[in-house]
């Protein structure tokens, strides 16, 4: 039988070669913004395991835009860095992209050299208890501009596409949402005027890299923030990046300040597709689902009923990178599930750490650990070790 997952997909004319998308995650890898070994061999090491397409990031546009774990594409001194990242993935046999951000409120000064983070409004953030600096118009224009040769560098870098990171309550979702734009110029106010921004930055990016380089944009199909963008407008706006230019939309959900649960086992697999089918709906390009997608027979179940036309499978290629290998071979009783503990890859984040994995002792240390099968085996009980997530 076709198995949906391992079906080609053309984006703006590039084939990627199966559905299994690895969307950006911050790892933390980074040493001051550049590229390292360590980075390079965990992706590299993701792309052999047969993922169709790759995304790294976030990768930073100017100085306020993250801090030094992200990886840089700020100056052209990256390039190189890039590069590195960008042929590792090639040359195991996926398609790259970057994934380019600006942080926005979300930024923590001290992580800036005390530098005061930025945002279309001075409203602190409820996640660092910091009030960011309100975007005079001459500097919306150079984010804007920074955006663009952000991208300029990524293709430069060999990259096969870009993706802009446009929602999680970062600094494009804070144009967009009522939440935390309250301003009275172009840039706030009506909805038309809240989604400028996004749209100049789409523009901007389109100009640099041409027509014929893929653009892909992370959004939100629902931001779970009372008081803030609808998900009506949220669609409203993916039909607008269409029109904008942009070749594919990968669905996520919530901001980071939001209560309602993303990514851990209480969420169910594949809970928030409905949202990605609510957008697939609204537009003609490509829709990736996200979030507790971490079993290739949900994956297929997703594809299947038209819910999106990829899927979005991260931590799950932390905890076992030959997910895909082993799905499309129908081994998927060998794969190492994500058990959505979120202890190793999201909660490192918050300790300054680079991110590891309860599941997979050899996520970040792919050079360093290898797994060999031991002299002297034992026969273990394991009790009490829960269900899978």
């Amino acid at each position: 039988m076709c198995d949906p997952l391992f079906q080609p997909i053309s984006i703006n004319g590039m084939t990627v070669k199966n559905r299994i998308y690895m969307p950006a995650m911050h790892m933390n890898m980074a040493a001051n913004y550049a590229v390292t070994d360590r980075l390079v061999e965990f992706y590299a090491e993701r792309a052999r395991g047969g993922a169709g397409m790759i995304t790294v990031g976030y990768a930073t546009i100017d100085d306020r835009s993250g801090n030094p774990g992200n990886i840089g594409a700020q100056r052209d001194t990256y390039i190189p860095g890039l590069a590195r990242l960008a042929t590792a993935i090639r040359d195991n046999g996926a398609r790259s992209s970057v994934q380019l951000n600006h942080a926005g409120r979300y930024n923590h000064s001290m992580l800036m050299g005390g530098k005061q983070p930025v945002a279309p409004s001075a409203i602190a953030s409820r996640l660092t208890r910091e009030t960011p600096h309100e975007l005079g118009i001459e500097e919306i224009k150079e984010i804007v501009e920074s955006f663009a040769q952000a991208a300029r560098r990524g293709k430069e870098a060999g990259f096969d596409a870009v993706e802009i990171l446009s929602g999680t309550g970062y600094l494009i979702s804070e144009f967009l949402s009522p939440l935390t734009n309250h301003r009275t110029d172009e840039y706030g106010g009506s909805f038309d005027n809240r989604v400028r921004f996004g749209l100049e930055v789409i523009a901007a990016v389109r100009a640099v890299v041409g027509s014929d380089f893929p653009l892909l944009v992370r959004m939100n199909g629902n931001e779970f923030m009372k008081g803030g963008t609808s998900r009506q407008e949220l669609q409203e706006y993916a039909i607008r990046l269409v029109a904008a230019g942009v070749d594919a939309l990968c669905i996520n959900v919530g901001w980071h300040e939001g209560q309602v649960p993303q990514i851990v086992t209480e969420v169910p697999r594949g809970v928030y597709s409905y949202l990605a089918r609510g957008i697939k709906e609204q537009v003609s390009i490509p829709v990736i689902a996200s979030h507790r997608i971490n079993d290739p027979h949900v994956a297929r179940e997703l594809i299947d009923d038209g819910c999106c036309d990829m899927v979005a499978i991260g931590r799950a290629l932390i905890a076992d990178p030959f997910f895909p290998e082993k799905a499309r071979n129908r081994r998927d009783a060998d794969i190492v599930h994500c058990v959505a503990c979120a202890q190793g890859c999201f909660d490192n984040l918050f300790k300054m750490k680079a991110v590891e994995c309860l599941c997979n002792p050899r996520a970040g240390y792919e050079k360093a650990r290898k797994i060999v099968r031991s002299e002297h085996p034992l026969d273990v009980l394991v009790v009490g070790g829960g269900r899978p997530g």
